[in-house]
């Protein structure tokens, strides 16, 4: 996992809040919902270890915005929706411009401190952009005309202009940097059956070793050591240097976040169980190990510290919860029925989407202190 995002945002709207509640297992959980611009509802994508969190707001017939949210308050960072943070407190974003008429533009963005910077590529038309790491490099794939939408070509922004990767497509797709400049992502034949994961470093890019199955590759994330995660035909993949290995305990698959790997090298995801529903597995030491949490359950991102989040619905409703230690928790919704966990920070922060009592979905943050055994 890339180190936890960053951000930097102004007061504006007042936060709703939800008076601490006391969970199972003694747990103090605290709610706190993190509202939309006027109009709008919010989804949140990232939080850092400082607790400022990003998102985009958009619903009501009104422009989709990019938000951030810190310290009580909201800022409208502009038009698109934001999809990551990085530690300089630098958010990266994409706007949809047009997609169809002939003409195929989407453009990536970076808000900060006040200022919006394009940075799509010199006669890109549809770009694709996920990932910034601390020192604000941003891989990217795109068309090189407007004219069409196959990302066929690789670049990474840094130091204020634009590095080639030596990957072609037309089919590519990257999601994940790291600190330290590894990109890894995918790549797929138009007219044949060539698929393939890749690892770049610098602007040269090679294959990671190859996994049965004929599906495509997804690659989803990566820590500072090199491990890279992803999967292939419900098969849950990790490579570390030259080696691919199928984590156990499958079918399943690794979740699909930039904090499915962290840095001790902890995995999670789902595995199958013998009654056919996913239940919420983190893979410690390549060894498979499923979550005390009722099935069906995903497991969705994870800390340094070992902390897990993601979702149950053994009720029938999703359910947010957190496993710490061995302890779950379960988060609770903003009155509604149900909500889902997405990320976490180091420091006892949850980010999600939970229903209201009116039945919308708003975005949320959790706090939670596990009182037992000194536990946070």
């Amino acid at each position: 996992m890339a180190r936890l995002r960053l951000l930097l945002l102004a007061a504006a709207l007042p936060v709703v809040f939800a008076a601490p509640a006391e969970a199972a297992g003694g747990a103090r959980v605290t709610t706190t919902e993190l509202p939309a611009l006027a109009g709008q509802t919010a989804r949140v994508v990232a939080v850092n270890d400082h607790g400022q969190i990003a998102g985009t707001s958009s619903g009501g017939g009104l422009e989709q915005r990019a938000v951030l949210w810190e310290h009580g308050g909201t800022t409208d960072l502009g038009r698109g929706s934001a999809t990551d943070l990085n530690a300089r407190g630098q958010v990266l974003g994409l706007e949809f411009l047009s997609g169809g008429g002939g003409t195929y533009r989407q453009h990536p963005r970076i808000w900060f401190g006040g200022t919006t910077t394009d940075i799509t590529p010199a006669g890109a038309g549809y770009v694709g952009a996920n990932a910034i790491n601390a020192n604000g490099d941003v891989p990217m794939t795109y068309s090189r005309s407007p004219y069409g939408y196959h990302q066929e070509a690789a670049a990474v922004w840094r130091d204020g202009g634009h590095a080639g990767l030596v990957q072609s497509g037309p089919h590519l797709s990257i999601g994940v940097i790291t600190d330290n400049g590894l990109v890894a992502g995918s790549y797929m034949a138009m007219f044949s059956d060539d698929k393939y994961a890749f690892r770049c470093t610098g602007t040269s890019c090679s294959r990671l070793p190859g996994a049965p199955g004929t599906g495509s590759y997804s690659v989803v994330a990566a820590n500072e050591a090199g491990v890279v995660v992803g999967n292939r035909d419900n098969q849950p993949l990790r490579w570390e240097g030259e080696t691919v290995t199928v984590l156990p305990g499958g079918p399943g698959a690794v979740a699909s976040s930039k904090q499915a790997v962290n840095e001790r090298g902890d995995v999670v995801g789902w595995t199958q169980n013998a009654a056919g529903a996913r239940q919420a597995t983190v893979w410690r030491g390549g060894k498979q190990a499923v979550l005390n949490v009722p099935a069906p359950s995903e497991a969705l991102a994870v800390n340094d510290s070992g902390d897990v989040v993601g979702y149950s619905s053994a009720s029938g409703q999703q359910r947010a919860f957190l496993w710490r230690q061995g302890r779950v928790v379960d988060l609770g919704t903003l009155g509604g029925a149900s909500s889902v966990a997405v990320g976490l920070n180091n420091n006892g922060t949850v980010i999600g989407q939970a229903a209201a009592a009116d039945g919308t979905t708003r975005a949320v943050k959790w706090q939670v202190r596990v009182r037992h055994h000194g536990h946070r």
